[in-house]
C-alpha cells in the first residue's frame, strides 16, 4: 500500500520576539529569509527544494503553529481529508489551494492532541542553491514533539497518516519514553516524547558532512547560543547531534 505522506515539509512556530528569532536563524543558523509579511517570516534551507522549511510568526507565547507534510497528489489529499472526516477527526481547513510561498493544494486538521497538521501537494519546488559558505543546513531533517499520551498519538499518526514506528527509546525505571516514526526511507521524520504537556521538543536540520556539522556547532556556540547537549551521536538513527536553544 502506498503511503499517503511523502515527507516532512516545514514546521511553523509562534515566537514572542520575531525579529530576534529570525535574525538567529538567518545569521547564526544559516537559513535564508525568502518571504515576509507583517508578522511572519519564511526561511528556506540552501539545498532543499522546499520553498521554506521554517515559518516564524509573532505571538505572545511560544507555540507550535503547524507541522506540514507532503502528499503524492491532489487525489491523495482529498482521500485523506475524506477519511479523516469520516473518522471524526476535526478538519480546520478543507482541501483548497494554498496562498503561502510555493502555493500548492492542501488540507489542515487537528491530531488527537490538538496539533495543527497540514498535508499538501503540488507545491512549487524552490531551486536548490548550494551555498559556498561552510556549514549551512541543507534541509529539515525531523521534528520531535512532546506528548501527554504518546501511545495514543503514535496510534493516530499510524492509523490516519500511514507513519511507521522505526524505534522506541526505553529507559530503565521509566519505561517507554520516545517513539521514532517514518513516512519514507529516512529513519524518522517525526518522533513523540513522553511529557507532561504537548509541546515542542526539538527541530533537526541536516548538514552536508560531519566536518560541516562540527564547524557549524562551533559557529553557533561562538554566537552565544546555549549548547545544551552534544556534540554526540544517537543510537536511534545513528545521527550526530548538537542541541542549541534558539
Amino acid at each position: 500500500m502506498q503511503r499517503p505522506i511523502t515527507h516532512l515539509r516545514h514546521i511553523a512556530l509562534g515566537v514572542p520576539d520575531l525579529e530576534r528569532t529570525a535574525a538567529f536563524y538567518r545569521d547564526d543558523w544559516g537559513l535564508d529569509i525568502v518571504a515576509t509579511d507583517a508578522d511572519t517570516v519564511y526561511l528556506a534551507a540552501h539545498d532543499s527544494a522546499e520553498p521554506y522549511v521554517l515559518r516564524l510568526r509573532a505571538t505572545e507565547a511560544k507555540r507550535v503553529d503547524l507541522i506540514a507534510l507532503g502528499a503524492t497528489d491532489r487525489a491523495a489529499v482529498d482521500a485523506l481529508a475524506a477519511t479523516l472526516s469520516a473518522s471524526g477527526v476535526e478538519i480546520v481547513g478543507a482541501p483548497a489551494d494554498l496562498s503561502t510561498p510555493g502555493g500548492g493544494y492542501g488540507v489542515r486538521f487537528f491530531d488527537n492532541e490538538g496539533r495543527t497538521v497540514e498535508v499538501s501537494c503540488d507545491v512549487a519546488a524552490r531551486e536548490a542553491r548550494p551555498d559556498q559558505r561552510a556549514a549551512v543546513p541543507t534541509k529539515l531533517s525531523h521534528v520531535v514533539l512532546n506528548s501527554q499520551n504518546p501511545e495514543a498519538t503514535v496510534a493516530f499518526w499510524e492509523t490516519h497518516l500511514g507513519f511507521t514506528v522505526s524505534d522506541v527509546l526505553t529507559m530503565p525505571h521509566v519505561g517507554r519514553l520516545m517513539w521514532f516514526m517514518r513516512c519514507n526511507d529516512q529513519h524518522h521524520s517525526v518522533a513523540f516524547a513522553r511529557c507532561a504537556h504537548a509541546s515542542l521538543h526539538h527541530v533537526s536540520y541536516e548538514m552536508r558532512s560531519i566536518d560541516e556539522y562540527m564547524y557549524a556547532t562551533g559557529r553557533v556556540k561562538r554566537s552565544g547560543a546555549e549548547l545544551v547537549w552534544g556534540p554526540g551521536r544517537h543510537l536511534a538513527g545513528n545521527n550526530t547531534f548538537s542541541y542549541f536553544l534558539d
